[in-house]
């Protein structure tokens, strides 16, 4: 790293003269970026403060990659809620950006490329398709916005935004009996607003079935096949219930994910306000609630992680390259085929933008660890 190891002020002011290298140039920006006391870039020589001081001591405590990622040196945005439901911003991208160039930065020796493609993957869209209950079925991307269609009292459209909302508008006609499908395939998520109001935002390859009014019925029933996130509306004379692989969660009014694949070995539902019931075990904020074949546990988790994908973001924490590498391959619906299996238990952390082409996304990851991808077709080679 040179001569402005000892000194972080002297490499601030060859940033200020335009005399850094990249490298030194990424380092100074992470900095900023994440400094407490910095609004914003104004030509100055970055404030003093504990902030900026502890993260110039964990760059120079780094020796070698391994130790960096042991530190969590990667920091990770927190989701700041209501805005669950709008795309990243440029300033979370650029700090998510600049932050794992400082990987590529404190390593000592220079790696070969390690992700190999002929043709690159575009990230995933907002798409779905709405089964109606006469087998109609809409191409959401390709409807246009206002009115979809009508089914006994009640409207269906499509915003200005892309969401879909439900509106009763005949009390007297409206049922609970006309179940609706929304489906998205692999690389698509989408929204909707059922017609109680609460919000729903599905993941790729997921579906949630649900009726088109609540009107007359005791509870708020819906079926969930993969991930979504709920801001469910408050009526506590009426719970909402979801059920989903082998799980029921009862709730009045809050906000929480589900994730629920059938390929996957766990079901999590994790919690970020109020309280909900699941299988007759109560879940607080920031608890998760694990389920597996022959168990079930709470923990104690940080909710972001589980709704960042809400935001456009991928988020781990000590988690293993399988399950970073299956939520990827669901996004840009490619298949994954690892060349060596004991590669699948590498652990990472950090935070990765969704709306990358797949090879920067998977080049990010090979910047941190021994790993190394090669893109062929739709499928994605792992190797060391």
């Amino acid at each position: 790293m040179g001569n402005h190891q000892n000194d972080p002020d002297n490499l601030l002011k060859k940033y200020q003269q335009g005399l850094c290298t990249p490298e030194e140039k990424e380092i100074v920006e992470y900095l900023y970026i994440f400094s407490a006391r910095s609004e914003k870039k104004t030509g100055k020589v970055i404030e003093d403060g504990p902030f900026r001081d502890e993260i110039w001591r964990k760059v120079l405590s780094v020796n070698g990659i391994k130790s960096l990622e042991k530190q969590n040196t990667i920091s990770t945005p927190q989701i700041h809620r209501p805005a669950l439901w709008k795309r990243i911003s440029i300033a979370a991208a650029l700090c998510i950006a600049v932050g794992t160039a400082l990987f590529h930065v404190v390593k000592t020796q220079p790696k070969q490329e390690q992700v190999v493609y002929t043709k690159d993957i575009n990230p995933g869209k907002n798409n779905a398709t709405l089964t109606l209950p006469d087998g109609k079925i809409i191409v959401l991307s390709n409807a246009r916005k206002g009115e979809l269609a009508k089914e006994q009292g009640v409207v269906i459209r499509k915003t200005s935004d892309g969401q879909i909302v439900y509106e009763v508008v005949d009390r007297g006609t409206a049922g609970n009996n006309q179940i609706n499908t929304l489906s998205t395939l692999r690389g698509q998520n989408y929204e909707v607003r059922l017609p109680d109001g609460t919000k729903v935002m599905l993941n790729a390859a997921s579906s949630l079935k649900y009726p088109s009014s609540f009107l007359g019925a005791l509870s708020r029933k819906v079926e969930l096949t993969g991930e979504a996130y709920f801001e469910v509306a408050k009526d506590k004379a009426h719970p909402f219930v979801v059920y989903s692989k082998g799980q029921t969660v009862e709730v009045l009014g809050t906000h929480f994910n589900i994730s629920a694949y059938p390929d996957d070995n766990l079901s999590k539902t994790t919690l970020l306000e109020g309280s909900v019931k699941i299988n007759n075990q109560l879940l607080k904020p920031s608890q998760q609630f694990i389920r597996s074949s022959t168990a079930e546990q709470i923990v104690a988790v940080n909710p972001d992680e589980a709704v960042a994908w809400t935001q456009g973001y991928f988020m781990f924490n000590d988690e293993p390259l399988e399950n970073i590498l299956s939520r990827i391959a669901r996004w840009y619906n490619v298949e994954i085929i690892y060349k060596n299996q004991e590669i699948k238990q590498k652990k990472f952390l950090g935070t990765i933008t969704k709306y990358d082409q797949l090879s920067k996304t998977l080049r990010l990851l090979a910047k941190t660890k021994d790993v190394s991808f090669e893109i062929t077709g739709n499928k994605v080679f792992v190797d060391h």
